[in-house]
């Protein structure tokens, strides 16, 4: 209440009247910069110092001086103008930019692959598009997406998104993979299942924590000998570098296998097939102009993909 008395009626655009005076150091200057009239500025400082009941400029052979106490007020406003001026930086940042401002979500496999593909054509296109890309696990992907956090989740298909009731649309499908070091005994094989795991170390998840994991437990007979895990990663692009270096075989998606260094592994398809579907999530909201184009040139990847795979 204090600060209301205290500044009485005065507009914010009084008080940038003030301060432009006291910069440009004329009232001319200041009307300029200001791009109003002079005598605009002139009644509008003096109705101020009326305002105030205090008097802000003097007289000096013609020019206006800050008195002591409008020093004062000019450093005050100082010390705020700055900030104002970085809110309305922002401001003007986000009205000119907001239509080319794109957000995503995506689990690793496919945000350090397909969606890496994809953003490179896409940026092409669109040069002026800005981009925030979030390369997280899929329960966050999931909740990013809830939220309206992102505009755009893509993951796994699992069937979690729509019982959370998001809307998706799945793209492609592909299968999984078992991966090895060159020179291993699978590479002999055209195919690799449950039977030829029990025989090496497995470089796997832990329970629960891969959807790609479930799938593949749920695949395994009972009553055979299980794979022995000897060692766990939480995530998928993990298992990589410890295949390469013999530490054992991996179950990896066909999509971050596709992207993934062939030098050092070699892959076969585990049998019997499971299948990897790519979907993609939406926020409860009309996609904007610049989401419907980034998923025009996902969709034209992962068809180009499809069609590799199939050669």
């Amino acid at each position: 209440m204090a600060v209301v008395s205290a500044l009485g009626n005065l507009s914010l655009r009084q008080l940038e009247v003030f301060y432009a005076v006291v910069e440009a150091g004329s009232v001319t200057a200041a009307a300029e910069s200001l791009r109003v009239s002079q005598p605009t500025v002139s009644a509008m400082l003096k109705r101020i110092e009326d305002q105030l009941g205090l008097a802000l400029f003097r007289k000096d052979r013609g020019r206006l001086v800050p008195t002591n106490e409008g020093m004062v007020l000019h450093g005050a406003l100082q010390r705020n103008f700055k900030y104002l001026q970085s809110v309305s930086d922002a401001i003007s940042i986000i009205q000119k930019n907001v239509s080319q401002i794109l957000s995503i979500a995506s689990i690793p496999p496919l945000g350090n692959g397909v969606v890496a593909d994809a953003m490179r054509s896409f940026l092409a296109e669109r040069p002026d598009a800005r981009v925030h890309l979030l390369v997280r696990p899929r329960r966050v992907v999931y909740d990013s997406v809830a939220t309206g956090g992102v505009d755009l989740g893509i993951s796994f298909r699992t069937g979690e998104a729509e019982q959370e009731g998001l809307r998706t649309e799945q793209v492609t499908s592909g299968r999984i993979f078992c991966i090895m070091p060159k020179g291993h005994p699978l590479e002999s094989q055209e195919f690799v299942h449950q039977d030829d795991l029990h025989h090496h170390a497995l470089v796997s998840y832990p329970p629960g924590h891969q959807w790609l994991m479930a799938q593949f437990e749920k695949t395994l007979v009972d009553g055979r000998t299980r794979p022995d895990q000897i060692l766990t990663v939480d995530s998928v692009t993990a298992v990589y570098p410890h295949v390469e270096n013999g530490v054992g075989i991996a179950i990896v998606d066909e999509y971050s296998l596709m992207y993934h260094s062939k030098e050092r592994i070699s892959a076969r398809p585990f049998v019997p097939p499971i299948d990897v579907a790519i979907e993609l999530n939406y926020p409860d909201r009309k996609p904007s102009q610049l989401t419907q184009v980034f998923v025009e040139h996902f969709k034209a990847v992962c068809a180009k993909l499809g069609q590799a795979a199939a050669i």
